[in-house]
């Protein structure tokens, strides 16, 4: 009995593995059918609606009582998280209230937010005029970078093969030179 309820306990727990990093109350509220193309062509049209979104973040400022995060937009899946293609329709401003550490929210790291459209505000990228799109956030994920280490392959196990096939009972472990080959497997391995 106690092993049934052990297997309930640790299969509901990976349920929420692949959980909305936003609330399901919040993107209720959110307009599927509001793109970020359509806010970056007319962000004062859409001021009050609520949206997510994400990307990597270029830049944090703090200012007087508030946090700005410049993000460069990326497509989210359907867990929220940024995708990592190189297409982008444009950047937006992450508002948030309060003081948010700039060495965290640092240049590269994907963010996931959400909150609700609030207007423009007149920037550069470079030596270009922009217009950034503002979102004041009201729910905001900060994701961990990706690991692409792989483990080492150290290839298929065949008994009798690789330098330890004759470990320990060649006496001339490790001095002997050479092994002799064997026949007696397939020819992929000989």
């Amino acid at each position: 009995m106690k092993k049934n309820w052990l297997f309930w306990i640790v299969f509901l727990l990976s349920l929420t593995g692949c959980a909305h990093p936003i609330s399901g109350e919040f993107r209720s509220q959110v307009d599927p059918d509001l793109s970020f193309n359509q806010i970056l062509q007319s962000p004062n049209n859409h001021v009050g609606k609520k949206v997510v979104l994400g990307g990597t973040i270029v830049q944090t400022s703090n200012l007087e009582n508030v946090t700005e995060i410049e993000v460069v937009e990326k497509e989210l899946d359907y867990t929220g998280y940024p995708s990592s293609s190189d297409q982008s329709l444009g950047r937006f401003l992450f508002r948030k209230q309060g003081y948010l550490e700039t060495e965290i929210y640092a240049k590269g790291r994907l963010v996931t937010g959400a909150g609700t459209v609030v207007g423009t505000k007149s920037g550069k990228i470079g030596e270009v005029e922009y217009e950034f799109p503002v979102i004041e956030v009201e729910e905001l994920k900060l994701w961990d970078a990706p690991d692409y280490r792989y483990p080492p392959y150290y290839g298929p196990y065949i008994p009798g093969w690789g330098i330890y096939s004759y470990y320990p009972y060649y006496p001339y472990y490790p001095y002997y030179p050479y092994r002799p080959r064997r026949f007696d497997y397939p020819y992929p391995y000989w």
